[in-house]
């Protein structure tokens, strides 16, 4: 009977899971217009310069939004984003408002929340709505309208999408990340339990100045889970527009990727526990009763198979729902390479599994972890920096 409850707690989450995904599908009606939009200001972290960076200022520039302008906080003077910077920032020259900060070196809290809370300080009074984004995206023309809908239409004080990770190669670690993630970026949403996600926050100035930034972030890893956290200590809920699925190409080896996955369960398990023991119960369960029936089934209980087909046919739907998804919510130009990670995942899936509970698993022990070069030590909820290697992880 235990062996048996496994399997149908097994089956039970992932007609779970397959609802949630369905579920986001049909919330993806036509957005309501807005009649005002108020001024944005954005701010970015940036580091560095690669392939995604002169893409991402380029359309950044390029949103179609009556109002807004740009912030970028750098750590240093020498990084090679600034000349880059400089010269979009004479381009756009009498279009665009675009600020540079320099943050300096971070000591007591992760570089990208010292750079942000640079940044923050220079928001002016007219800055009606505060964006907060990483450099790794592209974002169509459309995003930050879309994203600041729901505060412009009164709906939300805080707004926040996510990512759908594009993979720019097609190496298997780069592959394995894309499907990872897929379960989270079209998993389904509630005001009550969504995450901000660093790469596309938006925040109604009123309910940013109802929490102390410096505070919340003094000695911080996390920018977007401590700024969960600290909103729903005010009572403030966040609103997740289901179209704001940002394309982020990404390219892995199996070290980047064991890292960047152990890294994020890090730092849920750090800010936001409860979903870091959902994630758990949705990879560990599954691995256990998958174990349990392929075993029993090769011990002669052929009936058992059934559930291990039951587990794939369900895979396989969510896997159809999440190829629609993609064609309602992605610019034409990322269907393509998104489609790939779909249909990669298709046959790959427990590759896809095992990676992915491995870097759960791996995220339960150790305090260190390894950031943009950066590395940094948890101290319970506080941060130090260890050394800077200025290898990525």
């Amino acid at each position: 009977m235990i062996d048996l409850s496994i399997l149908l707690l097994w089956l039970a989450t992932d007609m779970v899971a397959t609802y949630g995904v369905l579920h986001y599908r049909r919330g993806l009606a036509a957005p309501a217009p807005a009649e005002h939009w108020p001024r944005v200001a954005i701010l970015t972290a940036i580091k560095g310069v690669n392939e995604t960076t002169q893409p991402f200022l380029e359309a950044v520039c390029r949103q179609q939004y009556p109002a807004y302008r740009l912030v970028f906080a750098l750590e240093s003077s020498s990084d090679p984003a600034l000349p880059l910077l400089e010269g979009i920032r004479q381009r756009y020259s009498g279009t665009i408002a675009i600020d540079i900060v320099i943050a300096g070196f971070a000591t007591q809290r992760a570089q990208k929340v010292h750079n942000l809370l640079a940044a923050w300080r220079s928001l002016r009074h007219d800055d009606a709505i505060v964006v907060f984004t990483d450099a790794d995206i592209l974002p169509d023309a459309r995003w930050l309208s879309q994203l600041i809908r729901p505060i412009a239409n009164r709906q939300a004080t805080v707004s926040s999408g996510y990512r759908w990770l594009l993979p720019t190669d097609r190496r298997w670690p780069t592959l394995v990340a894309a499907a990872i993630d897929l379960s989270v970026a079209t998993a389904a949403r509630s005001v009550r339990w969504n995450l901000c996600w660093g790469g596309s926050i938006a925040l109604a100035r009123a309910a940013l100045d109802q929490i102390d930034l410096p505070a919340i972030w003094n000695r911080a890893a996390s920018d977007d889970l401590t700024l969960t956290a600290a909103l729903r200590a005010r009572g403030l809920r966040i609103k997740a527009p289901l179209h704001v699925l940002v394309p982020s190409p990404v390219a892995y080896r199996w070290t980047s990727l064991f890292n960047f996955a152990r890294r994020q369960y890090l730092l849920a398990r750090t800010y936001a526990p409860r979903h870091w023991w959902l994630a758990g119960w949705t990879l560990c369960l599954p691995t256990l009763a998958a174990t349990v029936a392929i075993t029993e089934t090769f011990a002669g209980r052929w009936w058992i198979a059934g559930f291990i087909v039951g587990s794939l046919a369900l895979l396989q739907v969510r896997l159809r729902i999440r190829r629609r998804i993609a064609d309602l919510v992605l610019p034409h130009t990322a269907i393509s390479t998104a489609r790939t990670t779909i249909s990669f995942a298709q046959w790959a899936w427990p590759l896809i599994h095992l990676v992915h509970v491995s870097a759960f698993l791996a995220s339960c022990v150790g305090q260190r972890f390894t950031w943009a070069g950066i590395d940094y030590r948890l101290h319970g909820r506080t941060v130090s920096v260890e050394s800077r290697t200025g290898k990525e992880g």
